[in-house]
Order: structure tokens, then sequence, then C-alpha cells
């Protein structure tokens, strides 16, 4: 009977490369493409405003990697396409020098990194934000990441002086 049960079960296949990261190839995919595109045709038709958009394609690549680390290196290597588009003048004129190239090479993939990081970063608190949700609602959470339960940070006392002293004394000497 055992084996029946275990025969009509899929079969789960276990990846050779279990080692390697896990990384999502689409989000790396767009996300680069976006951080390109964006830059690209605000410049070839002048329009100004869509380089803020630019900053979609390294966020979503952090916040698709879920961890710090990995959004740092995703979003330095999703920054390479606008790099390249820099260096090969489609961004406007380019007059190459050693140290314009590598501000310019510090200043990509830097902003790249910083704001994939800041993508992770609202993953995380989005994680947590949900876990918090479900402990309050009595449910049980997904345990994705691990919350702490937070203290009280103000008691009221019916006073209102108190109540304003309290608020910048610290924990030990705070009136009651």
């Amino acid at each position: 009977m055992v084996d029946a049960e275990k025969a009509k079960q899929p079969k789960v296949k276990k990846n050779k490369n279990s080692n390697l990261p896990d990384i999502n190839l689409k989000s790396l995919i767009f996300g680069a493409a976006a951080y390109a595109f964006f830059p690209l045709v605000a410049t070839q038709y002048g329009i100004d405003l869509l380089m803020a958009f630019a900053a979609v394609g390294p966020l979503y690549i952090g916040y698709e990697a879920k961890s710090y680390l990995k959004a740092v290196l995703l979003g330095i290597v999703g920054a390479t396409p606008l790099l390249y588009l820099t260096f090969a003048g489609f961004l406007g004129a380019y007059t190459p020098t050693e140290m314009g190239d590598l501000i310019t090479s510090v200043a990509i993939l830097g902003l790249g990194a910083l704001m994939a990081f800041f993508g992770a970063y609202l993953y995380q608190e989005r994680a947590k934000a949900k876990e918090e949700y479900d402990i309050a609602k009595g449910t049980k959470g997904t345990k994705n990441v691990p919350v702490k339960q937070k203290d009280k940070k103000f008691e009221d006392t019916g006073n209102v002086k108190k109540n304003i002293a309290n608020l910048f004394l610290p924990k030990g000497r705070r009136k009651k």
C-alpha cells in the first residue's frame, strides 16, 4: 500500500547545484532593461520626466532578491546595461577621460546597488508587517522573517505634564 501511494505522488527533482544562490533571472532581466530603457527613451525624445522611472528597475531586482547582499550584487549586475549605453554615447555626448570614466562607473553601479538594497529593505519590512499582522490577527504567520514583540514606548499617566516629561526621559526615570 505504501508503494502504491508513493507512485501516485509526483517526483520532485533535486537541483544538482543546490549550493548555487537562487537568482530570479526574470527580475534581473526586466530590472536591468527598465534601468536602461527609461533613460534611453528620455534622452532620445527629450522627456526628462522619464528619468525618474529608471529607479523601478533596481528596486524590482532588490525586491525579488529578498536579501541585502544578493540585492546589492544583482543591482550592480543590473546596472551594467546603463553603463554600456553611457559609454557608447547613446545617452548624449561623452568624452572619455580616466577620472570621468571612473566616476561615471562608480556612480551608475553604486546607484544600482543602492536602489536594489532599498528594494530588499522594502521586501524585509513588508514581510515583517505581514507577520505582525498575522500575529495580531491570531492566525499562524508565514515565519519568513523573525518578529520581535514591541515594548510599549509610552503609557498614559493621566497628567499632561507627566506625559510630556515621560516622552523624553529614559525608562528608568519615568514618572508614574
